[in-house]
């Protein structure tokens, strides 16, 4: 298996620079309180004359901020990404997808999920209007053609009849579409990850970029709900503040999307790997 440096790509993508974009972020919004205008020259140049001291506390602190945001992120978007459009192993699959509303079993759900449109409006309007109605989840959302699936499948099969699992038989269960209560995907990556040292890395690269992109669609998500509070407050709509806000959330719902791609590959590699597998036979 290959070794893992002690700060990993996932460290500096999940957390360091998240955490940093957020700290740039509040800085760029203290330096306009200041200035009418935002001068990225100047700004970078109070930025680069900053001490070795200040430097290692920013840091440590993006990484600390940038774990809480991927958290944050991994219960809001991802969590929202599923309810809505289901695993990727699943709908690669073409397994059945209950959809945002219909997966509620009890009424907490229900208000846990009131709470999450609130929470993400700019990237759930968005969704709403270019993923539903101008299509764009078809960049993102698609099942793989029949022949994959069937093989996928069939390969699943052999996988578990292999570890000693053969509590469903023939896992008929795909074909009908009813598995979606099955975690299968967790032992397909576990098995892929063990036994194909070439894939080793590209899944780690997904998982690093998803992660990235998850925790930068909910900042700039935070930054459009913000924006939107401070120009109510201040009366000042007008169409640069218009604008702006459209192109805040248009920034959020594209690393939505870009979250949403990785997240993709990164289950159709593993079901790739034992697709190709001699000994699932």
């Amino acid at each position: 298996m290959r070794k893992q440096n002690p700060f990993s790509i996932y460290d500096f993508l999940g957390y360091l620079v998240p955490g940093s974009i957020v700290l740039y972020s509040l800085l760029i919004h203290k330096y306009l309180k200041t200035n009418e205008f935002f001068k990225i020259d100047e700004f970078i140049n109070k930025m680069s004359s900053v001490k070795l001291d200040s430097l290692l506390l920013f840091i440590i602190l993006s990484y600390i901020i940038g774990h809480l945001i991927n958290f944050i992120s991994s219960v809001t978007i991802e969590k929202y990404a599923n309810w809505r459009y289901g695993y990727p192993s699943k709908y690669l699959l073409s397994i059945e997808i209950r959809g945002f509303w219909k997966s509620i079993d009890h009424w907490k759900e229900g208000i846990w999920r009131i709470g999450m449109i609130i929470i993400l409006l700019p990237i759930i309007s968005l969704d709403l209007l270019f993923g539903k109605y101008l299509n764009f989840k078809q960049f993102y959302q698609k099942e793989l053609d029949p022949l994959l699936r069937d093989l996928i499948v069939f390969k699943i099969n052999k996988l578990f009849n292999k570890i000693g699992f053969d509590k469903v038989d023939n896992y008929k269960e795909f074909k009908n579409g009813k598995a979606n209560g099955y975690d299968f995907h967790r032992i397909v990556t576990h098995y892929a990850y063990e036994n194909s040292k070439n894939h080793q890395s590209k899944m780690s690269n997904y998982v690093a970029l998803y992660g990235f992109l998850r925790s930068l669609s909910l900042i700039f998500n935070f930054i459009s709900i913000y924006y939107f509070l401070r120009t109510l407050v201040y009366s000042s709509f007008n169409i640069k503040s218009i604008l702006t806000l459209f192109i805040l959330g248009l920034i959020s719902y594209t690393s939505f999307m870009a979250f949403m791609k990785f997240y993709r590959r990164y289950s159709l590699e593993g079901f790739m790997v034992i697709a190709i597998d001699p000994e699932l036979k």
